[in-house]
């Protein structure tokens, strides 16, 4: 007989692990976001131009979007795992994913064809 603990699959689990997980790698996340808001800020004020500043402030408001983008799913997360239910889907994933690539194009074309 299996304890509550193990999966059908195999050794026990801690179902706090995974929601944990997930929040600190949406945290984590936001945090890159925000750096990368808060240099383009500082290189805008530097250099006194809005091709640094405006995109340094879009950062910024992405970076608290997929912060509280991972408070919601933190809580998804915990709700569906206690409930035994499948875990929320990947959309969020994929528009992070997505809006880090655009910054990171946009830093590096910011910076090859502006001084």
């Amino acid at each position: 007989m299996t304890s509550s603990a193990e999966t059908a699959s195999g050794p026990p689990r801690d179902p706090g692990l995974q929601p944990e997980r997930t929040r600190l790698a949406w945290s984590r996340t936001s945090m890159a976001f925000f750096a990368n808001g808060a240099l383009m800020l500082h290189a805008g004020h530097q250099l006194d131009h809005w091709a640094w500043t405006i995109p340094g402030v879009l950062i910024l408001v992405v970076g608290a979007g997929v912060y509280a983008t991972g408070i919601l799913r933190h809580r998804r997360v915990e709700a569906a795992l206690r409930a035994g239910a499948p875990v929320a889907g990947t959309v969020p994933i994929q528009v992070t994913a997505a809006a880090s690539i655009v910054v990171g194009i946009a830093g590096v074309v910011i910076m090859l064809f502006h001084p």
